[in-house]
């Protein structure tokens, strides 16, 4: 089954070789495209260089040219990119006889405008004339000589390709804290500093960068991958200039650096803004957008957890008397405004061992998750006065207070039972109005 990034290779090799249409083959590039042919001429660090080099060989050979992709692989770079390897043979005819080139192709595809190109090409053919610290980028050659591209040219190009990747760049050394071992421009800017505020900040420990709470399961899930195979993928949070947190999606392999030390190079996309959706959407999912407060099956949620952890609790059910009335005579907003202001109270007055929640309506609930009866109490309390102040100085006219039902669980007991008892303790306080009752065990 074809693949979109297998889909593009060869809809580009189709249009570049078997029917030499330099337009189509261009659209498929991105603007800043690199490439690197057999020459040291054929280099281009743009479409337009691209595509002056093209012009001249359609002009030299224009023929049609057949082709064969395998061996084809294909990596995510993140979110936003894909890095090939294929094996590629191209299929000459020249007076009746077929020549065949095998060659390598690596290539990087980003998405621009909303679609897929390709930001760069190097072709590439084995040789064993190939000496050490020596570069051999090749391409469809028209003839069998090699031509060689020094190996600072070569670094040269890896710089521009390396400006094309969606993602920062960044290698560390496999030892005590990560030294630094490579970063690029790109991964500069993620951070916000310059290469020597970096190293001021880190001391060259790219541990430093990674946000003290998940520097400890970032290095085991990091040892935990490669120790399954040499490479790894995590997201997680760094921390960049000014102390601002950046969360990042992190795609990393195992290395070995030109003196012989394990080291790791990876590559780095801020998904910062993608987080902040999936935790909106999250916080949107589990709280009432009138109050803030959990909604019902939140709230209800986390009480069933703490069920399992603890013995007892107490559960409070409040409720709004003559609600109606105030909707009726002050209108909806007027009500949603009492409804707002009671739970701030209850934000106020609640600690952190209370889970809170507005469960439909004016009915409220509060769940503290420990045996608290007198301090339940004491906080409902606070909330009805307060709360009965607030409303009788914005509507004198109307009776506007808080009943409250409360119920002590007993251990073993589930949320269905003690919501029961609150509610009954609720319907006896709403009685008087303005009351908090306990359930009493019969």
């Amino acid at each position: 089954m074809k693949t979109h990034m297998r889909e593009l290779l060869e809809q580009f090799f189709r249009h570049y070789l078997r029917e030499r249409n330099l337009e189509d083959t261009l659209a498929l590039l991105t603007d800043q495209v690199i490439s690197l042919g057999t020459g040291e001429q054929e280099v281009a660090r743009n479409k337009e260089e691209l595509r002056a080099l093209m012009e001249c060989e359609f002009k030299e050979m224009p023929q049609p040219l057949d082709y064969e992709l395998f061996n084809y692989t294909e990596n995510p770079l993140g979110e936003y990119g894909w890095s090939i390897f294929t094996n590629v043979l191209a299929k000459i005819d020249s007076e009746g006889v077929t020549m065949e080139m095998l060659t390598r192709l690596t290539c990087i595809c980003v998405k621009e405008d909303g679609k897929w190109k390709i930001a760069s090409l190097h072709m590439s053919t084995p040789t064993v004339e190939q000496e050490h610290q020596e570069f051999f980028p090749l391409r469809y050659g028209r003839n069998n000589s090699v031509r060689k591209l020094s190996s600072e040219t070569g670094e040269k190009l890896m710089e521009l390709v390396s400006e094309a990747l969606p993602g920062g760049i960044m290698g560390s050394y496999l030892e005590e804290g990560y030294p630094l071992y490579t970063i690029n421009d790109t991964m500069l800017n993620i951070l916000g500093y310059a290469y020597e505020e970096l190293v001021d900040a880190t001391n060259e420990k790219m541990m430093n960068i990674i946000y003290p709470p998940d520097q400890k399961w970032v290095e085991e899930s990091i040892e935990k991958q490669f120790h399954e195979k040499n490479e790894y993928k995590v997201e997680y949070r760094i921390v960049g200039k000014g102390g601002r947190i950046i969360w990042v999606s992190d795609i990393g392999k195992k290395i070995k650096s030109e003196d012989g030390r394990d080291a790791m190079i990876s590559i780095m996309t801020d998904v910062s803004d993608r987080i902040e959706r999936e935790n909106q959407l999250i916080k949107e999912a589990q709280l009432d957008p009138l109050t803030g407060l959990y909604n019902r099956k939140r709230a209800i949620s986390l009480i069933e957890a703490d069920f399992l952890k603890e013995k007892s609790g107490t559960l409070y059910i409040c409720d709004v008397d003559n609600f109606k009335s105030m909707n009726d005579t002050k209108g909806h907003l007027a009500g949603d405004r009492a409804l707002i202001h009671l739970a701030k109270l209850i934000r106020h007055y609640a600690d952190e061992n209370c889970v809170t929640a507005r469960l439909g309506g004016d009915e409220f609930m509060l769940y503290f998750t420990e045996d608290a009866e007198k301090k339940g109490a004491d906080v409902i309390g606070k909330i009805q006065k307060e709360f009965a102040i607030a409303m009788k100085t914005s509507n004198p006219d109307l009776d506007i207070t808080i009943s409250a039902g409360g119920a002590l669980r007993n251990a073993g007991e589930d949320f269905k039972d003690l919501y029961k008892k609150a509610d009954t303790a609720l319907y006896l306080a709403k009685k008087e109005k303005g009351q908090l009752k306990i359930y009493k065990e019969q």
